[in-house]
């Protein structure tokens, strides 16, 4: 398994020191030791997949520098325009390394249904875009020569490079530092108070990811029914 460490360093030593996206689980490890080694204004966590697309592209127009965008590969879907509008080669050719962590991967055990599909599409998908893209290795050797196939790619065509993480690619690795947050009540609480209130026939539709799973336990730990739920 790879180091987060090790190709955090890797990266580093390569110039690429920016870091932008939305967390996925698959690169979580990844995600938590550029927290705890990265300061605040270079590792921005952005609303959506697509605006942290936005901001390493300005990034890279004020610096120069290549900067690197995490996501899931169902945020891959809402990066489609500005990958293909801003910074394909072929409009403002602004190269970055997207790392894409690979939920639904067609050989691996399926996690969650709405994961099926776009395991299935990631790499097609990435071919359709004209994208270059290669399969992060688990070893730290190997990943390093990928990350030197990807930054000369990048470089030869002024256009984005990623780099598709499958399940189980990232050693554990446990964030350290206590992330701070204005907030008095957690997602859970929330869930919990608005369900003992609802009226017994209201019908309550959730998203994807963790607040479904959330409501889907906190139904079973108040013994209320699931049956005028959709988890989507």
């Amino acid at each position: 398994m790879l180091n987060p460490g090790q190709f955090y360093d890797a990266l580093g030593s390569r110039g690429i020191r920016f870091f932008a996206g939305v967390p996925d689980s698959l690169l979580k490890d990844f995600c938590a030791y550029v927290t705890d080694h990265a300061d605040p204004s270079v590792n921005v966590i952005t609303a959506n997949e697509g605006s942290s697309i936005g901001l390493a592209s300005g990034h890279y127009l004020a610096t120069g520098e290549i900067p690197l965008v995490y996501m899931q590969n169902s945020g891959l879907g809402n990066t489609i325009n500005p990958l293909t509008s801003l910074t394909d080669d072929d409009v403002y050719g602004i190269p970055m390394l997207v790392v894409v962590g690979w939920r639904g991967e067609p050989t691996k055990k399926m996690d969650a249904p709405q994961h099926v599909k776009m395991g299935k599409v990631t790499l097609p998908m990435l071919d359709s875009m004209g994208m270059a893209y290669a399969v992060l290795p688990e070893g730290i050797e190997e990943a390093e020569a990928v990350l030197d196939h990807a930054i000369k790619t990048m470089k030869e065509t002024s256009a984005p490079f990623t780099l598709v993480v499958p399940k189980g690619t990232f050693e554990g690795y446990k964030l350290q530092m206590k992330v701070p947050t204005p907030y008095e009540m957690t997602r859970e609480q929330a869930i919990e108070c608005f369900l003992k209130v609802l009226d017994d026939d209201a019908l309550v539709v959730s998203t994807t990811g963790k607040p479904s799973r959330e409501l889907f336990e906190m139904r079973r730990s108040l013994g209320q029914s699931h049956d005028r739920d959709f988890l989507t």
